[in-house]
């Protein structure tokens, strides 16, 4: 019998190819991708529940989580100290919950659903900041989570990922001692994120309804015995950051350099597949900010990061009593990592209008190089050898790993605009959203060269998926009495998920609500916003797939 492959999404380490959030200086390396692959909030909106409420505004609204500043606009602790001017504290309690669904036509029973994905978030962030006179700050910030996503990993199958996080982030900032100005700000900051993340398979659950996949249908057993169902991941590190103030206009500098450990297994009573890795950041940002002047601020932020790393691998199995077991350890393949990104903002205030844009842009490319030919511990080695030992012949083996270079390309820019209510009793704004991502994938073959080293030679080169969409936002506020604010707003969005082939269009519809509560002389707040959402496919059958989800923040702060 000859050994079973898996395409290489499926392989040793699916998951790895991961990007590195740009909220600080290096985030949960697979949390935070499962996170935006399932479109849940990466961005500072999430510290604003009540643009939240408000159809989920995001360049304009006037709020002090989204100002244009150092640490709200571009997550630079060098802003912290001048972000307020008493100390606070704040917490952010979450969840969200997705389902996708189809109709199934034709069963005898009629037409049954069929749920191809779900997930589950719970998450707590929180910041501490305690400001000394306007010459210094201190604190820390972090989050706590747990994630949940179910998917199809085949037709009667499904794969059930639950990730775990917690992150603190201790800062220290002020102005900087020893100089004549007190226009120099420095800031040092450490990070910590443990990481935890579990596979398992399990059979689809099915009543009388359809088929769903976030039951608790039986558990099966891993496909194969290579690939990893658990994974942990430890980050450390730290940076600093200068920042110099013209008065109007702040201009910062910021370096962070992260080691992240990461170990994976897949454990039997008889057998062990482990791989582990040290995969290390460096940071660089560039921030430029400008108060307002004549009404209009604006902000600049620009980032760019490496990262380069090889893989390990071992992996041993018992042959029985008295045979010889099955191992083999090495070099699994050789990870580079680069990308930049780019974000501007603008704003414009004039009597109650207040008109505000932006424009991101993002910018990744991973290089996967497996072992030379000639590297007899490499995987690839032991996986084409293997095949030739006896009783060995009936193992499930992913695929062989592959030369390739992936690069991502994405942006996005809007515009909107808000209006005062006369009374000063609330706030109505409008927005418009537009974006842009582009994949393309270089696959090489490894063959002998002349001078017997290894050459690549490219064999395969894919332009897509292109991902295109827009939205557009409106959301209103109104001051229902001295200490409660109602808030209420709608978004109509489209998405084509790949322009390059068909019935890959979707419509969406999301409603949102909020509440605000600021009692007068308290020296506490309380927002919250909910925001659920619908999504229907633009081709064939609107009820042919169709997705929901819900998001619910909440800000409790104290000024103390």
């Amino acid at each position: 019998m000859s050994p079973r492959r898996r395409v290489l999404s499926n392989a040793l380490i699916p998951g790895l190819l991961l990007i590195v959030t740009l909220a600080a200086p290096a985030r949960a390396q697979f949390y935070d991708e499962a996170r935006r692959s399932l479109d849940f909030s990466l961005d500072a909106i999430e510290r604003s529940p009540r643009l939240v409420g408000m159809g989920r505004l995001t360049y304009v609204g006037d709020d002090p989580h989204t100002a244009i500043t150092l640490w709200d606009f571009a997550a630079n602790p060098l802003g912290i100290l001048q972000a307020d001017s008493t100390n606070t504290a704040e917490l952010y309690p979450g969840t969200s919950s997705l389902s996708e669904m189809e109709d199934l036509a034709g069963t005898p029973a009629g037409v049954l659903e069929h749920q191809s994905g779900a997930a589950r978030e719970t998450r707590l962030a929180y910041e501490i900041w305690r400001r000394v006179a306007g010459r210094s700050a201190y604190g820390f910030a972090g989050d706590l989570g747990q994630l949940r996503r179910d998917q199809l990993y085949s037709g009667t199958v499904e794969r059930r990922s639950t990730l775990s996080q917690p992150t603190i982030m201790p800062v220290l900032t002020g102005r900087l001692p020893f100089v004549k100005t007190n226009r120099w700000l420095y800031s040092v900051r450490l990070f910590y994120s443990g990481e935890r993340s579990v596979d398992q398979y399990r059979g689809l659950a099915e009543n009388a309804q359809g088929e769903y996949i976030d039951q608790n249908g039986p558990e099966v057993g891993p496909p194969e015995f290579f690939t990893p169902t658990e994974y942990t991941v430890r980050s450390m590190g730290g940076g600093f950051g200068l920042a110099y103030d013209l008065g109007r206009v702040q201009s910062a500098v910021a370096f962070d350099a992260v080691e992240n450990k990461i170990k994976a297994s897949s454990e039997g009573p008889r057998r062990a597949s482990r791989t582990h890795e040290n995969r290390s950041y460096t940071t660089g940002q560039w921030t430029v900010v400008a108060r307002p002047i004549g009404g209009i601020s604006w902000g600049l932020d620009a980032r760019g990061w490496r990262s380069h790393s090889i893989p390990g691998w071992d992996f041993s199995v018992s042959a029985g009593i008295g045979a010889e077991p099955l191992v083999g350890r090495g070099e699994l393949l050789d990870r580079e990592e680069e990308g930049t990104a780019l974000r501007t903002r603008v704003r414009w205030t004039y009597g109650r209008f207040e008109l505000g844009g932006g424009l991101s842009t993002g910018y990744r490319k991973i290089t996967i190089t497996p072992p030379d030919l000639g590297n007899f511990t490499s995987f690839n080695y032991f996986r084409d050898i293997l095949i030739y030992r006896q009783n060995a012949d009936s193992l499930a083996l992913p695929d062989s790993v592959s030369a390739s270079e992936t690069s991502e390309r994405t942006w996005e820019a809007g515009a909107g605009l808000t209006m005062r209510l006369p009374g000063e009793r609330g706030t109505w704004g409008v927005e418009f959203h537009r974006r842009r991502g582009i994949t393309d994938r270089l696959l090489s073959d490894q063959v002998p060269g002349s001078s017997g080293a290894t050459v690549l030679v490219p064999s395969f080169s894919g332009h897509g998926p292109l991902h295109r969409g827009w939205d557009v936002r409106t959301g209103l506020e109104y001051r229902c009495t001295p200490a409660m604010t109602g808030r209420l707003g709608y978004i109509y969005r489209w998405d084509d998920r790949d322009a390059y082939t068909e019935q890959n269009e979707y419509l969406g519809h999301s409603m949102t609500l909020g509440l605000g509560f600021k009692p007068a002389g308290a020296t506490w707040t309380f927002d919250v916003g909910y925001a659920v959402a619908w999504q229907r496919a633009d081709f064939g059958s609107p009820a042919r797939v169709r997705e929901n989800r819900q998001q619910l923040v909440s800000l409790i702060r104290w000024a103390f």
